[in-house]
């Protein structure tokens, strides 16, 4: 039960009524993985920890709540920046997110609640080269979007 309320917390991006419905959600999958183990398939933690993940992303894409983290998360990455430096990030970001395809937009999203390309992937349903491609364009595009912003000061 720690296991749904955690990955609840991680993808609810701090809307309490989001986490809610996806521990309610990380509940029946993980009842569905009682149901359905079978031992000689692979250790059960394993086997219910993608059974929840299952039910929570197949939730957020039936309700198309795909922002799995807001921009002002995204642009706190770290405690130490004053304000203006944050809201520099934040300005940056926003400009870099209108430069994006809705599926590059996806893949930043979710690269960011993830942590790396590989759960991304999965997160997604993609194949794995398709986040790399997708990742990739983000980078280049942000790499202009800076070259451009150092430019103009």
């Amino acid at each position: 039960m720690p296991l749904v309320l955690k990955m609840a917390s991680m993808l609810s991006n701090g809307d309490p009524h989001l986490k809610e419905d996806l521990v309610q959600e990380g509940y029946i999958g993980l009842y569905h993985a009682i149901r359905k183990y079978d031992e000689n398939r692979g250790h059960f933690p394993a086997f219910a920890r993608t059974c929840v993940r299952n039910a929570m992303i197949s939730y957020l894409r039936k309700n198309k709540t795909k922002d799995y983290v807001s921009l002002d998360a995204a642009a706190e990455v770290s405690d130490d920046l004053d304000v203006d430096e944050k809201l520099k990030q934040k300005e940056f970001l926003k400009n870099l997110y209108d430069l994006l395809t809705p599926m590059e937009k996806d893949a930043l999203r979710t690269l960011l609640i993830s942590g790396n390309i590989a759960d991304a992937a999965n997160l997604l349903s993609w194949p794995y080269k398709k986040m790399e491609n997708a990742i990739t364009r983000v980078r280049k595009k942000a790499r202009l979007l800076m070259k451009l912003d150092k430019e103009g000061e």
